[in-house]
């Protein structure tokens, strides 16, 4: 039996020692910008089994990052919050836009899962608690104007509310708002944009005039694709921070605004109608209706 017992501890070491080494490395640098120059900071080192599972383990590291830097700078810290995230394998190849079948499913999960830590911290700073009030009267008032999605295929049982003036396909332009509950939850308050054209812009940038006043937002990343007899569409799809209410609010209580799409070498300038402003006022105020908190 005492022999028994050794093989097998041989065999759990080996084993642990197989799956161990079959782990690569890879490095994982937060974006930051100055508003004239791109700079790769706070270097981190780690290991992975696969490309995708290390992207995973890096977007987990670049939301926590973002939503902690956005945490100091509201308490009054001279931090620069990351736009964005590289990571690279252990050859120094950029593997960032690596793709995989539940990439976008992982974000999301992720996304909301920071989105709940968000909440939390700064109600605990705030020594308040989180507002679960439900307004009634403004839910059945709001949701006409929306489409509710639930996925019956989805084990997590997410319900995603999204206006009805938005785009219906990523192939038509738009701006707006939306957001899911799960377990009865609010969460996930989200801001999309997208563009569709004949050119190429790759846009990394949107700068807003709401109302005479400037603002910016830098998406911490740009999906791109094309078709349709030479069409092409560019969007970003991000759960929003704290650090974004200035400009959320002052778009949902706009009177005229517009918007800059800056690409590499080219911008376009886009008139936000009337609809779209309304649209991402109904959408904030159902989503604090049903509990939420921004």
């Amino acid at each position: 039996m005492e022999l028994i017992n050794k093989q097998l501890v041989a065999l759990s070491s080996a084993v642990i020692l197989t799956i161990t080494s079959c782990n690569k490395e890879y490095k994982y640098v937060d974006l930051t910008n100055d508003g004239l120059f791109t700079k790769e900071d706070n270097e981190k080192i780690f290991s992975a089994p696969s490309d995708s599972v290390a992207y995973i383990d890096a977007y987990r590291r670049f939301c926590s990052s973002k939503r902690i830097y956005t945490e100091m700078v509201e308490k009054g810290m001279p931090v620069k919050i990351p736009i964005g995230f590289r990571v690279y394998n252990s050859k120094g190849i950029d593997i960032s836009n690596t793709s995989f079948a539940t990439k976008a499913e992982q974000e999301s999960k992720i996304e909301s899962e920071n989105a709940m830590k968000d909440n939390g911290i700064n109600n605990i700073s705030k020594g308040t608690e989180h507002n679960n009030t439900i307004d009634s009267t403004k839910i059945n008032e709001l949701l006409p104007f929306f489409n509710v999605k639930k996925d019956e295929f989805d084990p997590n049982a997410i319900i995603w509310y999204k206006p009805k003036s938005a785009p219906k396909y990523t192939n038509q332009n738009g701006i707006y708002l939306y957001f899911s509950s799960q377990d009865g939850k609010i969460r996930n308050l989200r801001f999309r944009i997208q563009y569709y054209s004949d050119s190429w812009l790759f846009f990394k940038k949107i700068q807003f005039s709401i109302d005479d006043e400037a603002y910016e937002f830098i998406p911490s990343k740009t999906e791109y694709d094309s078709g349709n007899g030479g069409k092409i569409w560019e969007w970003f799809d991000e759960a929003l921070t704290n650090y974004d209410k200035k400009l959320i609010y002052a778009l949902t209580e706009a009177k005229t605004a517009k918007m800059k799409l800056i690409g590499r070498q080219y911008y376009d300038i886009k008139e936000i109608s009337k609809e779209q402003i309304t649209g991402m006022k109904r959408t904030l105020e159902l989503y604090k209706a049903m509990g939420g908190k921004y």
